[in-house]
């Protein structure tokens, strides 16, 4: 097993494990993979089936995999964390995987909400900002969760990379701002940016009409792979972001209802278009 992964799962659709799970998997790396809940499709549909997994059973999972060894383990990607114990539950793998691996990464997509507000109970983007986003390596904060990070509101480029660097201060090595919503600016299409060091790099890709649930937790998965890979962060970055954005291109080519992410699955391995990416001062 080279990468652990908790995450939720869906019967129908491709977010969380459905997202991650297959990119991590053509990119050349076994994954285990641990749900957290199973829903019959992601929470943006008018209603779902199933439920949250019981944190024993999850944590139990977790020791099961641990049982046959982590010492191959390079990394932990989570995605939504939905309760402070299921964070503790995460906080575990962590420890287990680092007491087998000490230099093993850990990739965490601090799920909180979007441009609409908070999606998560009350008191769990407290908990993630002081608690799991210590112990992350590699950070994925969309426009709103960078904004409740450092706890002011972000306008422009330059404003999301100065917060993005007291983000860094937090814990993380390297941080991604998956998605800017500078529209006076970037009206036709969404910028990106990411620090790794001392260095930035912006990129940006075209708005398009289509479904976005899972897109991000398919640039956490692909930007982790390609980073575990060997690849720069600017590299990791042109990859993840062409590999995401092909697959929402397919999504609009078919007029499909979820990420077409099995039909573009070639996406994943090679980028049928490229995205540049620049440094910034």
């Amino acid at each position: 097993m080279d990468i652990l992964t908790i995450q939720s799962h869906v019967a129908r659709g491709h977010v969380g494990l459905n997202a991650a799970t297959l990119p991590l998997q053509l990119l050349g790396f076994e994954v285990d993979a641990v749900p957290t809940v199973v829903f019959s499709n992601h929470l943006g549909w008018p209603d779902f089936k199933g439920r949250a997994l019981e944190l024993d059973w999850v944590r139990d999972l977790i020791d099961g995999v641990a049982a046959r060894g982590m010492d191959r383990c390079q990394c932990l990607l989570t995605g939504f964390i939905g309760t402070l114990e299921l964070g503790d539950v995460v906080l575990h793998a962590l420890d287990t995987i680092r007491a087998a691996n000490p230099g093993a990464l850990y990739a965490c997509d601090p799920v909180m909400g979007n441009e609409e507000g908070f999606f998560v109970r009350p008191g769990m983007p407290e908990y993630l900002r002081d608690h799991i986003v210590p112990r992350a390596d590699i950070l994925f904060p969309n426009h709103m969760e960078l904004e409740f990070l450092v706890g002011r509101t972000l306008a422009t480029v330059d404003e999301a990379l100065v917060a993005a660097r007291e983000v860094q201060t937090m814990g993380p090595e390297t941080v991604v701002v998956t998605s800017l919503e500078a529209r006076d600016s970037f009206p036709d299409t969404i910028p990106v940016i990411a620090v790794g060091g001392d260095q930035a790099w912006q990129a940006k890709v075209a708005r398009l009409d289509v479904p976005v649930d899972g897109a991000g937790d398919l640039v956490a998965a692909v930007f982790t792979a390609a980073r575990l890979r060997g690849k720069t962060v600017p590299d990791a970055l042109a990859h993840a972001l062409g590999t995401t954005h092909g697959i929402m291109r397919k999504t609009v080519e078919l007029k499909m209802p979820e990420l077409a992410l099995v039909a573009a699955q070639d996406e994943v391995t090679v980028p049928s278009q490229s995205v540049a990416v620049t440094s910034l001062a």
